[in-house]
């Protein structure tokens, strides 16, 4: 039997606690709740993927998705790796309905394929980007808290900084200022997850500018149906309006782009895949969109490969990808390529993603 061919598979829980509670307008974790997927060859080459479940954001279920993943196992099962576009290809028909098993299936083939080949996954897609540097969230909560959580993350070297608004406006102010204040100077993001109307967003940004306060992007001001208030943002705001919730498909970005609704868009594997998502990168390229790497909740295995992905391709103007710093015990080694600054050193990657589940 050739080396290349794939024998087995394994579906497993990921579970780990994160240090503070990740709370966003629409919902808060305390905990990651995920499902690795692992392929091995006749050789005895591994390739892994991450199954990232956002309940109350996509809908998937980690039940769904360890049942999709099994099904996905058995259709790999016999496959041949050096066939991996035709894999990859199968995987996009059989679930899409599913699309955070599909993205760790569809990571675990390239894991593997790259391994395979004795190449990183940043040289996979390009090798553009030798390195990326992501920003770090300061979650719904107090100012004081805000404060706190700032000041320490900018002694650990961050230098940008993504707010999560959109719970309550006041709070909203006492927080930005909070974050002004412990790290003057930094760029931020403001993601308000869906959570404003245009209007409402329009004159928050008209208030923060008055106090001095600029956000070098807006992320999903409204909500994931309202293509008319991006569309309007984007016109009377000066920073980049980003499409998070209303770019869940390729159709979607494609609508958003010929609108003209959006000036950025984020890409999350778990909401696309790997091959829409390299259509996306396309797609906002050829239009002149900015382009932010974003995750869900995600382990330092599929936030590597989110960011091998993002630095292999190039052309990325926002990095969130920061959730491997709230993260306790995950179980993964290998990724001494993330600096505890937020700097991925992609190019010290050797073969395929460079974690390896414990």
């Amino acid at each position: 039997m050739k080396t290349t061919v794939i024998t087995k598979f394994s579906v497993k829980k990921l579970d780990a606690e994160l240090f503070t509670p990740f709370t966003i307008s629409s919902g808060s974790h305390s905990s990651l709740a995920n499902a690795l997927f692992t392929l091995e060859c006749a050789g005895g080459t591994r390739g892994y993927g991450e199954a990232a479940i956002a309940t109350h954001i996509t809908g998937e279920t980690r039940e769904q998705t360890v049942k999709s993943l099994e099904r996905a196992g058995k259709l790999l099962e016999g496959a041949d790796a050096d066939n991996y576009l035709k894999l990859l290809c199968v995987l996009e028909g059989e679930l899409d309905g599913n699309r955070a098993a599909l993205a760790a299936a569809q990571m675990a083939v390239l894991d593997l394929v790259s391994r395979l080949q004795g190449v990183s996954l940043w040289k996979f897609f390009g090798g553009r980007t030798p390195a990326l540097k992501t920003d770090v969230t300061v979650v719904i909560g107090k100012a004081d808290a805000a404060y706190g959580f700032t000041l320490k993350m900018r002694r650990q070297g961050f230098k940008i900084f993504k707010v999560k608004t959109g719970a309550d406006m006041d709070e909203d102010y006492r927080r930005l200022e909070a974050v002004k204040k412990a790290a003057p100077g930094s760029p931020i993001y403001l993601d308000a997850n869906c959570a404003c109307t245009a209007k409402g967003a329009e004159k928050f940004i008209k208030n923060l500018a008055g106090m001095g306060i600029v956000p070098a992007v807006l992320e999903q001001p409204v909500a994931k149906d309202d293509i008319d208030g991006m569309a309007y943002l984007s016109k009377k705001l000066s920073m980049p309006v980003c499409a998070d919730e209303s770019a869940y498909s390729l159709d979607d970005v494609f609508r958003l782009l010929r609108r003209k609704a959006v000036t950025a868009v984020n890409i999350k594997l778990t909401k696309l895949g790997f091959l829409r998502a390299r259509e996306v990168w396309a797609l906002a390229r050829a239009r002149g969109v900015k382009l932010m790497m974003g995750e869900m909740v995600e382990s330092e295995l599929a936030s590597a490969a989110a960011a091998q992905f993002a630095g292999g391709l190039g052309g990325f103007d926002f990095i969130d990808l920061d959730i491997p710093f709230f993260i306790r015990g995950s179980g993964m080694k290998g990724a001494s390529f993330l600096s505890k600054d937020g700097v991925y050193s992609l190019d010290r990657v050797k073969a395929g993603i460079g974690i390896t589940p414990k």
